[in-house]
């Protein structure tokens, strides 16, 4: 057996370890969130309870349609649970090959990632959520009841949460391979068009039939972009200007 082969294995069997405990800690945590399905499924109703006239239940038309919804929710539930687990166990298994001012920045990105994370699934719950089923459902005063499937608006909110939630990083990920230098800044700038476009599409499969609620979408994810151009304008400069950091890249070349 070559020397060189030795590594590479040693790598594999921990690589493979660390997705076990990824893996046992999911498994656990959907269990858990699967048990507590129903409460969850509450906090996620809350929205389009207080959109809709007192005691106006919500329904499912298919006999396993409850059960899957469950399921949907526990798993969703059970993999932002584990996230933290396997962030960890990523970060352990890159970190031996890394310099510390590499660990020092990823850190950094990983700490502002997470929050970022949280603060667009707020909003999206908090402030997206209520105003779009405010013009979704503003036909009950018209004369028009309305009874919401489950499956159609559990799926709705997880989706909504979510998109947020990844559309805050936006901002931050723009900045982010500007600074590095992995694209242009003047990049985001000139393909403007394109990536409105693409969320625009994005604000459609939110919410397929209103085209109210998908500029209401579309509105708050062209200003994070909008952001995103403007951080990564401002890091740049203050990069090129900063002594250090190119004392820091003449160590590295060095070491």
């Amino acid at each position: 057996m070559s020397i060189d082969r030795l590594p590479f294995q040693a790598h594999l069997e921990e690589l493979r370890k660390r997705l076990i405990v990824c893996v046992v800690v999911f498994i656990i945590a959907f269990v858990v969130c699967y048990i507590g399905a129903s409460t969850i499924a509450n906090f996620l109703a809350l929205p389009i309870k207080s959109a809709l006239p007192p005691n106006t239940p919500m329904v499912f038309t298919r006999i396993t349609e409850a059960f899957f919804v469950y399921l949907k929710i526990a798993f969703w539930a059970a993999l932002i649970l584990t996230m933290p687990v396997i962030l960890y166990e990523l970060w352990a298994f890159i970190s031996p090959g890394l310099y510390e001012h590499e660990k020092r920045l990823i850190k950094r990105f990983l700490i502002a990632g997470i929050g970022l994370f949280i603060l667009g699934g707020c909003f999206g719950y908090w402030v997206i959520m209520p105003v779009v089923l405010s013009i979704t459902l503003g036909y009950i005063s018209q004369g028009l009841t309305a009874y919401p499937r489950i499956e159609s608006y559990l799926l709705f909110a997880i989706k909504c949460i979510f998109t947020f939630g990844i559309a805050f990083e936006l901002p931050f990920l723009m900045a982010f391979v500007t600074s590095t230098g992995i694209i242009e800044p003047d990049y985001f700038k000139k393909n403007r068009k394109g990536y409105y476009i693409a969320l625009f599409c994005l604000a459609i499969f939110l919410a397929p039939t209103d085209i109210f609620s998908q500029i209401l979408l579309f509105g708050p994810m062209a200003l994070l972009y909008e952001i995103g151009i403007r951080l990564g304008r401002w890091i740049i400069p203050k990069k090129k200007k900063s002594p250090s950091s190119s004392k820091d890249d003449i160590n590295n070349l060095t070491s």
